[in-house]
């Protein structure tokens, strides 16, 4: 119409001007631009904000790298589109998920990686998660360019909508557009990893799970679709834990746990060995710092201190390696040689544990759990067996269960699946936190206060001697040591009272027999016994204390004469109570119960018939001995020497107001020695052999008896005779000082009653094994150049000359 026309003027009227291209390259940018906006590039793997992000050290983690290599290249189950790397805080968890990704970055295999962070307040939620993933989408595979950008630009409120909407539109949908397009099925290489590290550091359980259960609905209805793979790495919580063990993530996922089974102590080992070389390499004071720092131990006890776990490892050598202090001292902090002052070393540590205790419900229960378990568990006793998790719950009288309910957020520092097993520390350091209050602060669980509370615990299993379960023994090992740790005892009226009424002593007994079935238990659980408690109580701070002791040393008197008035007054009776009275049984080495029995059997018929054995533990009654009688093996290994209960009893007996007609005299001693005397001189019977350990104790025993003994007419014309023989084996120690003690005894007890003149008195020593061994007779003269006392055998004469020149003013051994 205009096409011949010329300076044609219109006026009015309305007009469009049409620049597709213009208008479309302006929407792009403006989609990709919100996509930017919405997505957390802090959180991807190389992220300018993560600068220097934890990583393996050069030469560790090298199999469990290998494995996930080897998982995703191939050997990876199409069944199973996740890996589950999960692992305790602090294992190296992140560091792994960072270096998989430079690796998988480089092969151009990585699609995309999320790093969570707690302390990031754009990474520690699930905002934009979704933005994030669509965004490396978006870089990696152009093919998803126009169909995310489609997706933003017909909804440009995508980004304030729904998890589940944001994910299906902005990421799995584009992925199913490319998959029914046949993009990852042309033969040509795409992009198929997908790193989320640190799931458990987005906020919330319910976060968490909700973003499980949508990436796993997606895989579980578009499997042929859907030729990705992914890693998510996290620590064990329980949310999780049960989130990938329900359907259908059970099916589609592959575990791997980062436990011992990787040998994590040598990787660590490896990186402070070359992170303490560099600082011997780099450090300004490097000059001074010796050839051997730090030693062979302390590695050792870095790696030990470590558990496993990376985090401690690096937060030493972080402290250590500062360059604006010395590292020798720096190391001696960490190892408490030298005082921490306003230093803080484990800032990093600190600050991981004070996170997860933040998050959890019911602190005041938790911690109290916490401290019952590590006062139990830091105990030197090797022979006190941790208590396993349901035994524990018996101790502290909680219902069943109640462990792991209370400890569910706290899995990643703790372990508390197996309930027949103790609850299980996953970080060494993690105690020392809770018991530092410069560290823990308001999580602080004072020591002393557990040792109270597992004080009463104590008592109440003792009270209640439920021997069906391992908790009296436990309680009767561990009671006095808890109170011995207790806070202040001085006005702690409630503890005081309680220790007043338990029924320690009368409970004891019962127990033991229990324990009678149980030889080794037995046998180390001897020195816990009423001695022991008694003798606590003695030097306790509770007020009135001599009150509290008296009261329980009337029970435990009381025992002991109802014991005594079981058994006639004998010989037998007379020897075993002096012995003793005497305190022949502390001063010995190792006597055995076994010992006790043999010398019944060989020193006169009339011991033969029964042992008092409640004098030498409160575990015992009257043993029955005689050659015939059977004795079980245990016997050998029960020590019965230098215990708290032989010191009681010792008192006990020493005193005629607590002892009465049972009290150790001098006609009792008399006695004694009648006994004693008959023994030594009578013939030996060759088929009746003690060994050395045996002979010792009737050596001392002997003399100090006859020390105490009054006259007797048998006793003067037995030890006056012209030719007085001893058949008493050689002992196995001490040989001349015992036989100088043997000789004075006689000697002074012969003086003490007759008188005579003992110039020429003499005594046959006999330690002929054999008849043949008699040939040659030697004095104690002839034996004064010989220091080989261990080794001579044979018959000889002991006379004066084997005394010290001041043996008039001695007494016999041990007095």
């Amino acid at each position: 119409m205009f096409r011949t026309a010329k300076n044609v003027i219109i006026n009015g009227g309305t007009f469009t001007e049409h620049h597709q291209h213009n208008q479309i390259t302006q929407y792009s940018v403006r989609a990709i631009d919100r996509l930017i906006e919405a997505a957390s590039l802090g959180a991807l793997y190389n992220s300018g904000e993560r600068f220097d992000p934890p990583k393996c050290h050069p030469n560790t983690r090298t199999t469990v790298l290998k494995n996930l290599m080897d998982l995703f290249i191939g050997h990876f189950g199409w069944d199973n589109f996740v890996l589950w790397l999960y692992g305790p805080a602090g294992a190296g968890k992140s560091a792994i998920a960072q270096t998989l990704a430079e690796l998988w970055a480089a092969k151009n295999r990585l699609l995309a990686s999320v790093f969570f962070s707690r302390s990031d307040l754009r990474r520690n939620n699930e905002k934009a998660f979704v933005a994030t993933l669509a965004y490396q989408l978006w870089l990696h595979i152009p093919e998803s360019r126009p169909i995310i950008e489609a997706v933003i630009n017909n909804n440009p409120a995508i980004f304030q909508l729904n998890f589940d909407t944001q994910f299906g539109t902005l990421f799995l949908d584009p992925l199913l557009q490319l998959s029914s397009a046949g993009r990852f099925t042309s033969g040509t290489p795409f992009p198929n990893l997908i790193i989320i590290d640190g799931l458990d550091e987005c906020n919330g359980a319910d976060v968490q799970n909700t973003i499980l259960n949508t990436i796993s609905n997606a895989l579980h209805h578009h499997p042929l679709d859907f030729p990705f793979r992914l890693l998510i790495a996290s620590r064990p919580e329980y949310h999780l834990i049960t989130s990938f063990s329900v359907a259908p993530l059970h099916t589609l996922t592959f575990r791997l746990a980062l436990d011992d089974s990787y040998r994590p102590d040598d990787d660590i080992r490896l990186y402070l060995m070359d992170s303490f070389r560099d600082i011997r390499k780099k450090h300004i004071m490097r000059a001074n710092f010796p050839d051997s720092w730090p030693s062979e131990e302390d590695i050792v006890k870095l790696v030990a201190k470590s558990s496993g776990q990376f985090i401690y490892a690096a937060t030493v050598i972080r402290y250590v390696s500062s360059p604006r202090y010395n590292p020798l001292d720096r190391l001696k902090v960490i190892q408490g040689l030298i005082p921490v002052n306003d230093d803080r070393p484990y800032t990093q540590l600190d600050a991981l544990y004070v996170n997860i205790l933040s998050e959890v419900e019911n602190i005041k229960a938790i911690l109290r759990i916490l401290g019952v378990a590590i006062i139990l568990y830091n105990n030197t006793d090797d022979h006190i067996k941790p208590l396993g998790v349901n035994d524990l719950e018996k101790f502290m009288q909680l219902t069943p269960d109640t462990v792991q309910l209370i400890l569910i957020d706290l899995f990643s520092v703790v372990d508390v699946s197996d309930n027949n097993k103790p609850i299980k520390f996953l970080h060494a350091s993690f105690s020392d936190f809770l018991l530092d209050p410069t560290r823990s602060r308001q999580f602080f669980i004072d020591p002393s206060k557990m040792h109270e509370e597992a004080a009463h615990f104590c008592i109440s299993a003792i009270e209640s001697l439920d021997m069906a379960t391992p908790l009296p023994d436990f309680a009767y090992q561990s009671l006095l040591r808890h109170l011995q740790l207790a806070g202040p005892l001085h006005d702690n009226a409630t503890l005081r009272e309680k220790i007043f009424s338990l029924p320690y002593i009368q409970h004891w007994k019962t127990y033991a027999l229990e324990l009678m079935d149980h030889p080794i238990i037995h046998y180390h659980s001897s020195s816990y016994n009423p001695g022991m408690f008694l003798e606590f109580l003695q030097t306790s701070e509770f007020s009135q204390t001599e009150e509290l002791y008296l009261h329980h040393q009337g029970i435990f008197d009381q025992r002991l004469h109802n014991s005594l008035a079981l058994i006639p007054m004998s010989p037998s009776l007379a020897f075993w109570t002096a012995i003793c009275a005497g305190g022949i049984l502390e001063s010995n080495g190792a006597v055995s119960l076994e010992t006790i029995c043999y010398l019944s059997d060989l020193l006169a018929d009339d011991l033969s018939a029964s042992v008092p054995g409640f004098l030498f533990s409160a575990s015992l009654d009257q043993i029955e001995v005689g050659s015939e009688q059977p004795r079980p093996a245990w016997y050998e290994y029960y020590y019965i020497t230098g215990t708290p209960y032989l010191r009681m009893v010792k008192e006990f007996l020493n005193d005629s107001s607590r002892a009465g007609p049972h009290a150790v005299n001098q006609s009792v001693h008399t006695a004694a020695a009648v006994v004693a005397v008959r023994f030594v001189v009578r013939a030996r019977n060759q088929t009746k052999f003690i060994v050395h350990r045996e002979w010792d104790f009737i050596w001392d025993a002997f003399p100090f008896i006859l020390s105490k003994a009054g006259y007797s007419a048998e006793l003067v014309n037995t030890l006056g005779q012209q030719n007085l023989t001893s058949n008493l084996g050689k002992p196995d120690t001490n040989v001349r000082h015992r036989v100088q003690t043997l000789f004075g005894a006689v000697r002074n007890y012969l003086l003490k009653f007759t008188r005579s003149n003992l110039s020429q008195f003499k005594i046959i020593i006999d330690w002929a094994e054999f008849p043949s061994d008699y040939f040659g007779c030697f004095t104690a003269r002839d034996l004064d150049d010989c220091s080989d006392w261990q080794n001579t055998w044979g018959l000889f004469y002991v006379d004066e000359s084997i005394l010290p020149k001041d043996e008039d003013t001695r007494g016999p051994a041990g007095q």
